[in-house]
């Protein structure tokens, strides 16, 4: 076909995209190899369903995993389909989760304005289980029960059956794990503490849907009444939760298609199960399959090289990148003395290139297997002061001041949210003292009523008249900062908006104010350099309020086929006014160290484990300790050996995956190195297995200093493969 006579929005997509765009009947797979455009193949079956199938948007929902790749989608969208592409659910899975759960919460005895605990409210919940069931969460990691919890969670396990599964394995005679055994009795304490609270964690947004949509038909029909067309992007990352929720969305239609590219599921610790992409032919009989292999991003060497390495996983759906950027530069190879001359010369090696090639310090990055690799070259870039920024972070809702405001934002909000209001009850210090809260505590489990109610009810016989006056103090400021946040939903509700602060984020600047929350940050010696920075945090959590329901008023303005509403205009009937507790809800699920971290930075080197490196590229990309132990890592060594047989979620095969990411990051030019020794030991290591997959003739083997001459680098390439093959080649049989 002639791709004149195509729809404009067609033209661009090359052959195999083109396919997968006009496939929108039942089940589809798209493989989507590293950076062969998979965005703009989804964006454009959107505008298809649009434009060329006349499907009302809002039958349509597409979900990904970030807030940010879901707005990027919405903006290309709406380029190609006008205003009236808002109407398309554009989202990732925890907003999805949410907003179902939101609609039919009361059929899980939820309560309407449930309350959505972030990570460190998640563990707070979960030291007041434990500390209800005699655990010394002072003794023990709260993060790995925790993270025990998630996993049951993600894999639809709930507490009763936990218990079972940890008995089961003791049983067998497996080593007793603590931890798990711990979590199996924390779990139904923990779910208990969540729901006294009115709250639900970022599991539960996906398993009390899963849990909705499975048993309650009412619910089902009402979802397949709404949404016709299903779309979810990195399927390789979904987990056993997500699965089921793509297929029950989909129903009994089958308009589903998913993009994803099992060479890059490398989230199995987050619960991701690379078979859902590898089997999905079997979970949907009769799946249309289109494989997008034309590369746009890298050269053909750093692709060969790619292509190479993941060759070597056993079951995966056969793909071969191709692109028609030319050759390109050799990918240089240097093994270093030990870490500290690694970090040198790939330092020496940047400041080098950038004057040379005339790029930017953002046309860099450094990746690495383990977080604990950064150290070294961060002294190394800041002796060449060399600016740079390491990815991965505290969260901006981990921070302690944006944690503490949004904590007495959720107890106005939310009245019985009890981590909320013990992280506040003393912040500032108002004279109710630790031993005081244990006491409050003690009496709500003696009376049977939540932590709350037992607050409210408390005379000067029960704690003491000093602490009993200050309790009703904070009392009294939270039930008057209610009624201010109930004139000011109204005010929202009501008006459309020009002025800098809405209603509720300017009732929200005015609490802060009242609280005194800046003053204390600015009070802390501790915080004397970061004073400005902290204070800014507060202002960006007003602005992110603002801009929430400055949202809400637009997406009512383009339903109704105008611009902003001017003050006279009434919205639509089903129209859903902006809240406080619908913006904290839509907060949570904010993805903010996405936003700090993975920003574009074009005055900085980035620093990041491969993990971190996944959608991102860059002109020029150093993939440093590329030893046995380090990638494949020896967690991974270790469980592959314990392994009875190879599987979808061989640990080997995805540590093969996270090289192949890493050298897919690459656009121009891409630097592979290892230490001969590491440590204070300096204890010899041995190259990464994979490393000898690479075609020696794609290689430029370096000294630490400088470049070898092509007879040299031939030969030490032909020795130094010869004897790696010959090495691990007991271990390859």
């Amino acid at each position: 076909m002639q791709t004149t006579s195509l729809p404009p929005y067609l033209r661009s997509l090359n052959p195999e995209q083109r396919r997968a765009v006009q496939l929108t009947e039942g089940p589809v797979l798209v493989l989507a190899g590293a950076g062969s455009g998979k965005t703009k193949t989804l964006v454009h079956r959107i505008v298809h369903l649009i434009r060329g199938r006349g499907v009302d948007p809002a039958r349509i929902v597409a979900v990904t995993f970030t807030n940010r790749a879901a707005e990027e989608m919405r903006e290309r969208v709406k380029a190609y389909a006008g205003a009236e592409a808002r109407q398309v659910l554009l989202s990732t899975f925890h907003s999805l989760g949410a907003r179902i759960l939101r609609e039919h919460a009361h059929r899980l005895g939820l309560p309407a304005r449930f309350a959505i605990y972030s990570t460190p409210d998640q563990l707070a919940a979960l030291r007041t289980a434990c500390a209800e069931i005699s655990i010394d969460d002072d003794s023990f990691d709260l993060k790995r029960i925790a993270r025990r919890i998630s996993d049951w969670k993600s894999r639809r396990v709930d507490p009763v059956t936990a218990k079972r599964e940890v008995a089961a394995g003791i049983t067998r005679g497996n080593r007793a794990d603590a931890y798990a055994v711990l979590a199996a009795d924390a779990y139904a304490k923990y779910e208990e503490v969540l729901r006294a609270s009115g709250a639900v964690d970022f599991d539960d947004l996906l398993l009390l849907p899963v849990r909705l949509l499975s048993e309650d038909e009412e619910v089902r029909r009402a979802v397949w009444k709404r949404w016709h067309y299903v779309m979810v992007d990195e399927y390789q990352d979904t987990n056993a939760v997500q699965f089921e929720m793509a297929r029950l969305l989909a129903g009994s239609r089958r308009n589903l298609c998913v993009v994803g590219d099992d060479d890059q599921s490398i989230y199995a610790f987050r619960g991701a199960d690379v078979g859902n992409i590898l089997e999905f032919e079997r979970h949907f009989p009769g799946a249309a399959v289109v494989k997008l292999e034309q590369n746009y991003r890298s050269t053909q060497r750093i692709l060969e090289a790619a292509n190479a390495v993941i060759a070597g996983n056993a079951r995966r759906h056969p793909k071969r990148l191709r692109t028609d950027n030319g050759p390109g530069a050799p990918i240089d190879y240097c093994e270093y003395a030990d870490e500290r001359a690694e970090a040198e010369g790939v330092a020496r090696e940047i400041q080098t290139r950038r004057l040379t090639h005339k790029l930017a310090w953002g046309d860099f990055a450094v990746l690495y297997r383990t977080n604990t690799q950064a150290r070294v070259f961060e002294e190394a870039l800041r002796e060449r002061n060399i600016p740079y920024r390491v990815v991965g972070g505290t969260s901006f809702f981990e921070r302690k001041e944006v944690a503490d405001a949004t904590a007495y934002l959720r107890a106005v909000a939310h009245p019985h949210d009890e981590i909320a209001i013990r992280r506040i009850i003393n912040y500032p210090a108002r004279g109710i003292g630790r031993t005081t809260v244990l006491r409050i505590a003690e009496l709500a489990a003696q009376r049977g009523v939540p932590f709350a109610v037992a607050l409210e009810s408390l005379d000067a016989g029960d704690v003491g008249a000093a602490p009993a006056r200050a309790i009703a103090g904070f009392l009294d400021l939270l039930a008057a900062a209610r009624q201010g946040l109930a004139a000011a939903e109204a005010e929202s509700a009501r008006t459309p908006f020009h002025a800098t602060l809405p209603p509720i984020a300017r009732w929200a600047d005015e609490f802060f104010r009242q609280i005194g929350l800046e003053d204390e940050i600015r009070k802390d010696p501790r915080n004397a350099r970061s004073a400005d920075a902290r204070s800014d945090n507060l202002k960006d959590l007003v602005g992110s309020i603002a801009r929430y329901e400055r949202r809400v008023w637009d997406d009512a303005a383009t339903r109704m086929g105008g611009p902003l509403l001017e003050a006279a205009a009434e919205p639509p009937e089903d129209w859903s006014p902006p809240t406080l507790a619908e913006a904290l809800a839509r907060l949570a699920l904010v993805d903010m160290n996405e936003e700090d971290d993975r920003r574009t930075d074009d005055a900085s080197v980035a620093l990041m484990t491969l993990h971190s490196a996944k959608g991102l590229e860059f002109s020029d990309v150093f993939l440093v300790g590329l030893e046995e132990g380090i990638l494949p890592h020896a967690r991974s060594l270790d469980a592959a050996a314990d392994a009875e047989e190879a599987s979808a979620a061989d640990p080997l095969a995805e540590e093969r995956r996270l090289l192949y990411v890493g050298i897919t990051r690459a656009r121009r030019r891409l630097s592979l190195s290892l230490c001969k020794t590491r440590g204070k030991s300096a204890a010899p290591t041995v190259p990464s297995r994979y490393l000898a997959d690479i075609p020696p003739e794609l290689l430029n083997v370096r000294t630490e200093g400088a470049a070898l001459s092509p007879e040299e680098s031939a030969e030490l390439r032909k020795n130094f493969f010869s004897q790696m093959r010959a090495m691990l080649g007991s271990e390859d049989a």
